[in-house]
């Protein structure tokens, strides 16, 4: 590079000055030149940058700027700069999905119209930008695209018929649970038909209530119906207070918590559709015991516990809904004392009496020998239409005798001989030595994936279509010791869920890429002839808008899936580049051979043809003498592994910085003269190792980062903000000669 000597010009200035002064006068003429204005004046004698390229008319080389497209739009200062210095315009990265998508989930191509049309004015090259990239784009949309479809769970819900009367003769006795009867009789209002008389002015009802024998439809038990609804009609006002509705099932009764002036009767008036609900002790209500809730026939009787009733039925309807959970049991009850089941190790358990009387049990270990990590083991089949996938949890009750077995390794779950670690003694689910933990342990069924332990476990993909199992379960301890009872398996109804097909998945991106790349290269028309095809594809970045192309349309196939689209939506030939970021810090050869092995791999179907290498480099000048040496190295290496490939090889986005001793960056704003030389060596020793390692006719052009500085950036550039000259201007011409 050329340097001038400001000491030299000033000693020149002076002796004109002293030929041209008379003793008569006192001549206080300045001798030498400001530095700044010696400079400007020295940058300023350079020709325009594009004048200094050597080239020839075959050579593919091109120099030009990068700058965003709205800028060039302006057609200020710096579109004046770019038309006189330059062959062309680098858009970079001016549009990518994430900033060109429309309200409308649409894409916004009239910005790269716009700068196509401008770049065809000026008669200048335009580089398009990336067309198909991880980083920049419509992550959430896209992942929005592949959601499975949800159709949510919609209880079954149903009415059975008990009692209307329609089809009974006049005078047909129902028995009442007093011993009376009550008798089918037309409606006293004559206008539904028949009704149910119960008790008579002369012989009312006197806590009696009428029965009748229910068989429910088939696949209908009783715990399946939430409400019972009753017309009723009060004769005056007999029992229409007295102690309360009342519902009784297999003669055990309920009281519903309110008489019938509280369940919406009047006196001589049919009171329609009055609810008794099964689930509730809320009135008018009761809860339905566990051990009715399996029932498919029973007698059922309904009615006003007074000693003086007189009232209608009429139109008794049980209402189910099937809520989407359950439970498949094990309990004991129905076991002969002394039944055995087996255990994991061999060993067997059996059935006993509960120690606090309750019902049956199943005793594990004795004092004398406990369990050591044996469980007992049950043949269990699911509900019908239910998978083990359908269920999320497991309960059970535990008496822990003496406390052995509380604390150990966890409550083991074994299924079809595979064993599950909750990571949860019975003590850590809150059970106590010699009494019942009545509802204390539930293990949680997760998903495959899912994080176990802390009383979970996580049920294999392989396992969730399963009907029938063996199931054991106990405390994984070497002195287990306990009674069980109530073992519990929890199913729950999900929304049903559809999942897309990976080719499904792999149509839909195929599309939405098309969608990106044809609108992208239809705007750049014939105008616009390279585009890097695939950007960054070393770049492991994972932010909101990193999307894996790779992921469903295949490692290698995305990029071939890329470069089809591109030259079927073409209507000219296109040249095709590969382009990733180089960073000083960076092992360049190392990162060279990777981008160079995934083209190789692209290209391997012999059909996919990548065109060549678009280098975006950022070089740092260090202070530090001997890592300075290494940057140097670096890009000889660089550009040796990319001249070995014979392919067509550009730098863009070059740009320049300066670094301290302890690697950090030095602001514009603080760069001596000599640190802005020293950067400006350096971009002429890139440009020219890049002019000397390529062959010219790969050389396919360099492209400066930024044509302007700014007082607070790192970036040295040839411009200031004003426009005025840098010293990186005759370094860049020193790396054009």
């Amino acid at each position: 590079m050329k340097y001038f000597n400001h000491t030299l010009i000033g000693l020149a200035m002076m002796g004109i000055a002293v030929m041209a002064c008379t003793d008569e006068y006192d001549c206080n003429l300045q001798i030498e030149k400001p530095e700044e204005v010696a400079n400007n004046e020295y940058l300023a004698s350079f020709d325009l940058l594009k004048s200094y390229i050597n080239r020839d008319a075959s050579s593919p080389f091109k120099f030009t700027a990068n700058m965003s497209s709205t800028d060039f739009i302006k057609k200020d200062i710096g579109y004046s700069t770019i038309l006189n210095n330059f062959d062309g315009i680098d858009i970079g990265g001016s549009f990518t999905p994430v900033n060109s998508l429309k309200e409308d989930g649409s894409y916004d191509f009239g910005g790269m119209q716009l700068v196509t049309d401008a770049a065809k004015e000026a008669g200048v090259t335009l580089y398009g930008g990336t067309l198909c990239s991880n980083q920049g784009q419509r992550a959430a949309y896209y992942n929005e695209l592949i959601q499975p479809i949800i159709i949510p769970f919609v209880p079954e819900k149903g009415k059975t018929i008990i009692c209307d009367f329609e089809n009974d003769e006049l005078g047909t006795a129902y028995g009442m649970t007093g011993g009376s009867q009550a008798v089918v009789e037309n409606d006293p209002d004559g206008k539904s038909g028949k009704a149910l008389h119960v008790g008579t002015d002369d012989n009312k009802a006197v806590y009696s209530h009428p029965k009748f024998n229910v068989k429910l439809p088939e696949g209908r038990k009783l715990g399946d119906y939430v409400n019972l609804t009753i017309d009723m009609r009060i004769v005056n006002s007999d029992g229409i207070y007295g102690a309360g509705m009342r519902v009784f099932i297999n003669g055990q009764e309920f009281n519903v918590g309110t008489n019938a002036d509280g369940l919406g009767c009047k006196p001589n008036t049919w009171n329609r559709g009055a609810i008794i609900s099964l689930n509730s002790a809320k009135a008018p209500g009761f809860i339905l015991p566990d051990e009715m809730k399996g029932l498919t026939e029973f007698e059922l009787a309904v009615g006003s516990a007074s000693g003086g009733a007189q009232y209608f039925l009429d139109n008794i309807v049980m209402n189910y809904e099937l809520p989407g959970t359950g439970v498949t049991k094990i309990d004991f009850a129905q076991d002969e004392l002394g039944k055995s089941y087996p255990m994991t190790n061999g060993n067997q358990a059996i059935i006993e009496n509960d120690p606090e009387g309750s019902n049956k049990v199943l005793h594990v270990g004795t004092a004398a020998t406990p369990c050591n990590r044996s469980y007992p083991k049950f043949t269990v089949k699911l509900q019908n239409g239910r998978t083990l996938g359908d269920y999320v949890g497991l309960s059970l009750d535990m008496y822990l005798i003496d406390g052995k077995g509380g604390w150990g390794d966890g409550m083991r779950v074994v299924i079809n001989g595979q064993e599950f670690n909750s990571g949860q003694g019975p003590f850590g689910f809150g059970c106590e030595a010699n009494k019942w933990g009545r509802d204390k342990i539930y293990i949680t069924f997760l998903k495959e994936g899912e994080t176990a332990g802390g009383g979970k476990i996580a049920i294999p993909n392989s396992m969730k279509d399963l009907t029938e199992i063996e199931l054991a379960v106990g405390s994984g301890s070497g002195e287990w010791h306990a009674y069980i009872d109530n073992i519990r398996l929890h199913w729950k109804a999900d929304d049903t869920i559809i999942e897309k097909t990976p080719e499904e998945k792999k149509g839909i991106f195929t599309e939405e890429l098309n969608k990106w790349i044809g609108g992208m290269i239809n705007a750049g028309g014939e105008t616009v002839k390279v585009w890097n095809i695939v950007g960054e594809p070393l770049d492991k970045t994972m932010d909101a808008n990193t999307f894996n192309w790779g992921e469903y349309l295949g490692d290698i196939e995305y990029a071939r899936t890329a470069v089809k689209l591109a030259r079927d939506t073409a209507k000219v030939d296109l040249n095709l580049f590969i382009s990733n970021t180089f960073n000083q810090q960076d092992e360049m050869g190392q990162k060279a051979d990777e981008m160079i092995a995934l083209v190789k791999s692209w290209e391997a179907d012999n059909v996919t043809k990548i065109d060549g290498y678009n280098i975006i480099l950022h070089a740092v000048y260090s202070k530090d003498a001997t890592i300075q040496k290494r940057n140097e190295e670096m890009i000889t290496v660089l550009f040796d592994k990319l001249a070995q490939t014979g392919k067509p090889i550009r730098v863009s986005d070059l740009s320049m910085m300066v670094g301290n001793v302890d690697g950090n960056f030095i602001q514009t704003s603080k760069l001596t003269a000599d640190e802005r030389t020293a950067a400006a060596n350096y971009m002429a020793f890139i440009m020219k190792e890049y002019r000397k390692t390529i062959a010219p006719d790969k050389q396919y052009g360099i492209s400066i980062s930024s044509m302007t500085e700014t007082s607070t950036g790192n970036k040295v550039c040839p411009w200031t903000s004003g426009y005025n000259r840098n010293g990186m201007y005759e370094g860049i011409v020193e790396g054009l000669k």
